[in-house]
């Protein structure tokens, strides 16, 4: 406007009242005076200047116009500054444990005497119950596991039972029924199918002989066994896990049915003693999955992501942009059947230079984040409560990362530990944890806005040397649907750039916030006058306006189709305007 007045004296006072075929240059005095006391140029209005026009934004900026409502929450056209980061896959599991203290017993039992008087086919007896202990113990078990409240395992064992005699050497038979007996906190199972020929599960405890099977002293049966699974809640004291990293188990196993020989190793009137000897081994112990609380070791990478080409002003260092309700989005996935809690600090900078820092978790005093087992979890971190969000974690501070837009925003020292509480987890399964970040900030303000924003016309590159005034006032009427309040500022610049002291700039009037709908009208008065000779070296103006968010329109969004327009724009000019048109 101030460059449109010194021009338009140039073109309307000037050109139209000089014969050009008339040779000014030849020793003749040209120095004109124009208007009286005041000189009044006719009034006239601007276009309309869109914000789209005033931001300016590149293709690849951060902040972009929503395309279609309801996008992101906003109505159409609606600035909204969108940057997404990826973190690197944190990989994590708990491996297998496997025992290194395994142990079994041997137990023998005297059977009563055999004896055929009368040609009897099979002779039995009962044996007493014998008992063997099975010892399953390591004192560097991993201290992820941190309580156990079942366990399932692969436990091999093998069952073997033979007899020595004195005075027999034929063959002794383990007679259908003959079972054995494990503690009820076990479950175990057959464990290869030779043994599945002549025993079977009763129930998850015990097993049962289905069929005789022959013994002699120097072949006795060798059943194989696995223990597939231990409830670990009702063990006696010191045992499961019953310190960090110490594992043991103790187990009391129970055989006990009839044993016989047929007349045809025992003849009538022959006698026997025979003593059964049972020995249960373990080959190999290992725990595979587990229920109860575990605490894995989870490293989460820094991740940062870079803000795009952002119009300088809203990155002046002098902001305080108070945005109403930025949001950053954490799309977590974690495949684990383990919930995992996420803390961690956001940083905002800019040129290098720190502008904030938040806390988010509940270790810098916000609800809990938690990423939920085996899915992907949506959380969104706020500065005020988001309407319909499932997993929304509010921080009051965070617009204070945005106090002038940075140009990188870094979220690091993160934290991840997963919930105490009973879970199933597989051991020695790889997981992931991985988190994708997305900031979703729309430029609406709170009510402790103050932005700045400079405007610099100039290159006035007329010959202004010619024209002097003493002062001049210019009025105008601001029609405005930004929702902002706007203070103007000018400053006479020359052709350094620097401030030009011999022309004093003053500005009268606040532009009123205004939405599309309600628009403000709001006179505008601008005082320009020339304590020098005359305005030669005037190269253009630096306009400085300081928004401010209004009460009325807290919370309003800046939208591309917001816009000002000046209109019944005067010019006057007091004392008139001296043109000097020698040389």
């Amino acid at each position: 406007m101030l460059h449109a007045l010194c021009i338009g004296l140039a073109a309307t006072g000037v050109v139209g009242c000089v014969d050009h075929d008339y040779d000014l240059s030849e020793d003749i005095d040209v120095t004109i005076q124009l208007g009286g006391d005041n000189l009044t140029l006719p009034g006239s209005s601007t276009d309309q200047l869109f914000l789209s026009k005033i931001l300016d934004l590149e293709q690849g900026s951060s902040i972009k116009a929503v395309e279609n409502d309801g996008e992101y929450g906003l109505a159409k056209g609606d600035y909204v500054l969108i940057q997404d980061g990826n973190s690197s896959p944190s990989r994590f599991e708990v491996p297998e444990v496997s025992l290194d203290h395994i142990n079994g017993s041997t137990s023998t039992t005297v059977l009563p005497e055999f004896y055929n008087p009368d040609g009897q086919s099979v002779i039995s007896n009962p044996t007493d119950m014998i008992h063997n202990t099975i010892r399953l113990s390591d004192d560097n078990v991993t201290r992820d596991l941190v309580s156990l409240e079942s366990a399932d395992m692969d436990v091999k064992m093998k069952l073997n039972v033979r007899y020595t005699s004195s005075d027999f050497t034929g063959t002794a038979y383990v007679e259908k029924g003959y079972t054995i007996t494990f503690d009820k906190c076990w479950t175990v199972e057959v464990g290869d199918e030779a043994t599945a020929q002549y025993l079977e599960s009763v129930n998850p405890y015990t097993l049962r002989f289905k069929q005789r099977y022959g013994i002699s002293p120097d072949h006795g049966l060798s059943a194989r066994v696995c223990l597939v699974k231990a409830d670990l809640t009702g063990l006696p004291a010191g045992q499961g896990l019953y310190a960090p990293g110490k594992f043991f188990i103790e187990n009391q196993v129970v055989s006990s049915g009839d044993v016989s020989i047929d007349v045809a190793d025992l003849p009538a009137g022959s006698r026997a003693n025979i003593t059964v000897v049972s020995e249960i081994s373990v080959s190999d112990a290992r725990l595979l999955k587990v229920r109860g609380i575990v605490d894995p070791k989870i490293n989460i990478s820094e991740t940062k992501f870079d803000i795009n080409d952002i119009p300088d002003f809203l990155c002046d260092p002098e902001n305080h942009l108070d945005l109403s309700n930025p949001q950053v989005t954490l799309s977590i996935t974690n495949n684990s059947p383990l919930p995992i809690t996420l803390n961690g600090r956001l940083t905002s900078y800019s040129k290098g230079n720190e502008i904030a820092e938040v806390g988010i978790g509940e270790s810098y005093g916000t609800a809990p984040v938690i990423a939920h087992a085996n899915g992907t979890t949506d959380i969104i971190i706020s500065r005020a409560p988001v309407a319909g969000a499932a997993d929304n974690i509010v921080v009051p501070e965070l617009s204070t990362l945005l106090n002038t837009i940075p140009d990188l925003i870094s979220f690091h020292d993160a934290v991840s530990k997963a919930v105490p509480q009973v879970s199933e987890y597989t051991l020695g399964s790889t997981y992931t944890f991985d988190c994708d970040y997305t900031a979703v900030i729309p430029l609406a303000f709170g009510d402790a806005m103050q932005l700045h924003y400079t405007h610099i016309d100039d290159n006035w590159d007329e010959d202004l040397e010619k024209y002097n005034f003493n002062t001049a006032v210019v009025t105008a009427d601001v029609v405005n649907t930004i929702p902002l309040d706007m203070t103007p500022d000018a400053v006479a610049l020359d052709a350094h750039g620097n401030d030009y002291t011999t022309i004093d700039v003053d500005v009268d009037g606040t532009v009123s916030a205004g939405t599309i709908a309600q628009p403000s009208v709001t006179q505008l008065k601008i005082t320009l006058k020339s304590t020098g000779k005359n305005i030669s070296g005037l190269d253009g103006v630096k306009l400085l306006f300081y928004a401010t968010a209004n009460d009325s329109f807290t919370g309003t969004n800046l939208n591309k189709d917001q816009a000002v327009k000046f209109e019944n724009i005067k010019i006057t000019l007091k004392g008139g305007v001296l043109v000097d048109l020698n040389n």
